[in-house]
């Protein structure tokens, strides 16, 4: 299964998409969605909407186990639980909380497509109602497959315009039938009516700062646009606007003047990081600028004498505990990487975004932001701007993080001990989200010759699926590093794969997955890459490359198959290493089981110019690198050496 956003997309299966907006997304796709149609006739709209009307009428009868058997899905999913149970008004979106409203389907004005010989699409008008506040119009998608010569499932859902609809409705019915005081604490309101009295003094109050009980306020000269602030990272200029703050007494703490003023106390007890341009500083709650806006990197460390490394340039310093700054050091990255506070361990941020709660000046944003420290903005673990669940207002609502972790997973160096990888697990509970959380997996490399840092996302789930937390785990999830020139890294890292083998009952489900990391700008850029085994693109291979860890998943369906673990590539991962490399390029199959195991590979997809299936290629023998013949050469005459001599054809 798998979780799309907005719109109906099919994505290839390295694909990962992300959560983006306001609204709440439950979009789910079947595994069994491209099994082809085994019977004559496929869909046929009479035949779907009697499907609906029965699926409907267990909707208004609230059997939730009897509307589970109406899709062609994981019924132990969380996500379509939490869908089922809004359908049957038993619950709000969050599920812990009556629904404030009446949710109906209508399927007599139901819109039905039929987009295949096996799939259909159906537009059902939705109506909530209130019996006092009126009600509103939305809509859900549904396609459906036939299973049997009479029989209907529900293999995908959009429910995108629904959800974000049904927020919205619920938090219109809460704002005309609640009280300032049922939603916001003391502090809160009284921030409100202050930063009233700032605005004459200031453009605008975008966020207050409760410290224990004062209150301070972020306040901004200039026009203020949050998401053009806080997503920026590659500028160094930015503007036209000037962030300061103001103290609980409304005197100037920070002056206007900066780029961006971060959470107070997120680096240190008692002191707020600045930015401006390219360079970091720190100021005291006093007003005192106790550390210049001179620095390019703060990193607090874990230290006998000193609290923090200062990088300008090619140099270094260190801060001490009495907040003075050394001379230049001679210092290397990879002398205090792993002695960088929280890199080297565990870090729970949400109880660290609590410390000192910053809320939004705003009644429609309810969430309690968090400006990160900006080392682990340029480490890539965290977004300069996070929004956290606040615990000042007494209606919790959707769409923020209800905790954040960071953890230390392993590191390890190459051959050369030229390059140390560090490797870390983040973890985002994201309340309203796809699942039950987001899982993604950061990679530092100190390149210890340059004296360099380098940070990137690699990814752990190459699967389509609804859960995007699932990560693989045990013997198979390894991890290297490997120095193939002065800027180029092979990564390996275990992850989820779905590689369905020309043997239709088995199915490679895990595995390392091959990263190709180059240093462009300054910056670690992975190469692109499509294939399972990216290695066939990028290297010549030998049989380093055959020794390795995989997880096959063995039966007629996936829900009923034996989990295997394999230490070594089979001949028929070598026959699909080597079509995947002609798939690469949108190759045409003669042998119609190649075609299907290769369909999802963006060269088969939809063509963004036409909007129709791209053409498939008779040859692409033009198209083969070098380094793509000489592994087709290489695998072949691996397979002339193996029992099963049966080589797919092209």
């Amino acid at each position: 299964m798998v979780l799309f956003l907005k719109y109906w997309y099919i994505p290839n299966m390295k694909t990962k998409p992300l959560l983006i907006g306001i609204s709440i997304v439950i979009v789910l796709v079947s595994t069994f969605f491209i099994v082809k149609n085994q019977f004559k006739v496929g869909p046929e709209k009479n035949g779907v909407r009697q499907f609906l009307v029965a699926f409907n009428k267990q909707l208004g009868a609230g059997n939730t186990d009897s509307v589970k058997s109406y899709f062609e899905l994981n019924q132990k999913a969380a996500v379509l639980n939490r869908l089922i149970s809004v359908l049957t008004n038993k619950t709000g979106l969050k599920g812990d909380e009556l629904p404030l409203f009446k949710l109906t389907l209508s399927i007599d004005s139901v819109s039905i497509k039929i987009l295949t010989k096996e799939i259909a699409e159906a537009d059902i008008p939705v109506k909530f109602a209130n019996d006092t506040l009126g009600s509103k119009a939305t809509f859900l998608k549904l396609r459906v497959r036939k299973v049997s010569g009479k029989g209907y499932r529900i293999v995908q859902v959009d429910a995108s315009k629904l959800m974000s609809d049904y927020l919205a409705f619920t938090n219109f019915i809460k704002s005309k039938t609640l009280t300032d005081k049922d939603i916001y604490s003391e502090l809160t309101l009284k921030a409100f009516e202050t930063a009233k009295h700032l605005k004459g003094k200031y453009d605008t109050v975008i966020w207050f700062s409760h410290l224990g009980d004062s209150t301070y306020y972020y306040v901004v000269n200039g026009n203020w646009d949050q998401d053009l602030v806080v997503y920026r990272r590659n500028d160094t200029v930015v503007g036209p606007y000037q962030m300061g703050l103001v103290g609980p007494n409304l005197k100037v703490v920070i002056p206007p003047q900066f780029d961006m003023v971060h959470t107070i106390n997120a680096t240190f007890p008692s002191l707020i990081e600045v930015e401006k341009g390219n360079k970091k500083g720190f100021y005291d709650l006093n007003g005192k600028n106790v550390v210049p806006v001179n620095f390019e990197q703060i990193f607090p460390i874990n230290d006998d004498n000193n609290i923090a490394v200062l990088r300008n340039g090619d140099d270094f310093f260190y801060l001490k505990k009495d907040l003075t700054i050394t001379a230049k050091v001679d210092l290397k990255f990879g002398d205090f990487l792993l002695k960088i506070r929280d890199l080297g361990n565990q870090v729970n941020l949400y109880s660290k975004a609590l410390n000192v709660v910053t809320e939004y000046n705003s009644r429609r944003n309810d969430g309690a932001v968090y400006i990160a420290p900006s080392y682990l903005v340029d480490l890539n673990m965290i977004s300069i701007a996070e929004n956290f669940k606040n615990p000042l207002r007494k209606v919790a609502y959707d769409n923020v993080n209800a905790n954040y972790n960071i953890g230390f997973l392993t590191q390890v160096k190459d051959e050369s001990n030229w390059i140390t990888a560090s490797f870390y697990s983040v973890r985002d509970y994201f309340l309203g989200g796809r699942s039950e959380f987001y899982d993604k997996r950061n990679l530092v490399i100190v390149d210890k010759k340059k004296n360099k840092v380098y940070s990137s996302d690699i990814g752990i789930n190459y699967v389509r699926e609804e859960d995007d937390g699932a990560s693989l785990d045990g013997v198979c999830d390894i991890k290297s590093i490997k120095v193939l020139n002065d800027s180029l890294y092979e990564v390996k890292s275990g992850a989820v794969l779905w590689a369905n083998l020309y043997d239709s009952t088995k199915t490679l489900t895990g595995g390392p997955y091959y990263h190709y990391m180059a240093v462009k700008n300054n910056k670690l850029v992975e190469l692109p890459n499509q294939r399972y085994f990216g290695f066939t693109k990028y290297i010549k291979m030998d049989d380093t490359y055959l020794n390795n860890c995989y997880r096959l998943m063995v039966g007629k369906t996936y829900h009923v198959g034996q989990e295997q673990t394999i230490d070594h590539i089979t001949p028929e991962i070598l026959r699909y290493m080597k079509n995947e490399i002609y798939a690469d390029y949108g190759y045409k199959f003669k042998d119609s089981r190649w075609q299907r195991v290769f369909e999802d590979m963006p060269a088969y997809g939809y063509d963004p110019n036409s909007q129709k299936p791209k053409e498939s290629n008779v040859s692409v023998d033009d198209s083969l690198t070098e380094t793509d013949k000489y592994n087709i050469n290489w695998i072949n005459q691996k397979l002339k050496g193996t029992k099963n001599n049966t080589i797919a054809s092209k």
